[in-house]
């Protein structure tokens, strides 16, 4: 069964590439077996596209709804049962030295990265497996909470109680 490697460029969204902040569960517990799985969100361009065609991956994705090409999910299981293929991906900051989660912080949306992928095929012929083996972290956008630090806790409790 061959290997290929692939790189890819492009904009990462949902970077859940971290052991702290994997995927526990997936769509519909398909994670659920393995611990979760550290995945990533890629807005490819056309040539990108291409190359992950030329691989033979089974990966399609589908049209980023902002019009910047085209979006596809990549995933590494947390834990196969082999050490080779389970963990969070190796994460680099541009100057390939290795990510810091405490001291660099999450990657956020609209951060460029590129993703070293390995497309292997299977025993069943017509499957073919992609597998996220790292992510290098080109021009960062920082991670911000969603929760808003400026308002009081108190206008959160005023607003459920409207509700009641």
């Amino acid at each position: 069964m061959a290997t290929r490697k692939v790189k890819l460029s492009g904009i990462a969204e949902w970077a859940k590439v971290f052991e702290q902040n994997r995927d526990h569960k997936g769509y519909e517990g398909a994670y659920e077996d393995f611990d979760g799985a550290c995945t990533i969100d890629l807005i490819i361009d056309d040539d990108n596209l291409n190359l992950l065609q030329a691989s033979r991956s089974m990966k399609k994705g589908s049209p980023d709804k902002e019009g910047r090409g085209t979006k596809v999910t990549f995933v590494r299981k947390f834990d196969t049962g082999r050490d080779w293929d389970s963990g969070p991906p190796t994460v680099l900051k541009s100057d390939d030295t290795p990510w810091n989660l405490e001291a660099d912080g999450l990657i956020g949306n609209g951060s460029k990265v590129e993703v070293h992928l390995a497309v292997y095929d299977t025993k069943r012929r017509d499957i073919v497996g992609t597998r996220l083996d790292k992510v290098k972290v080109t021009d960062l956008v920082r991670y911000e909470s969603e929760v808003s630090t400026d308002s009081p806790p108190q206008a959160v409790v005023a607003e459920e109680s409207v509700l009641f």
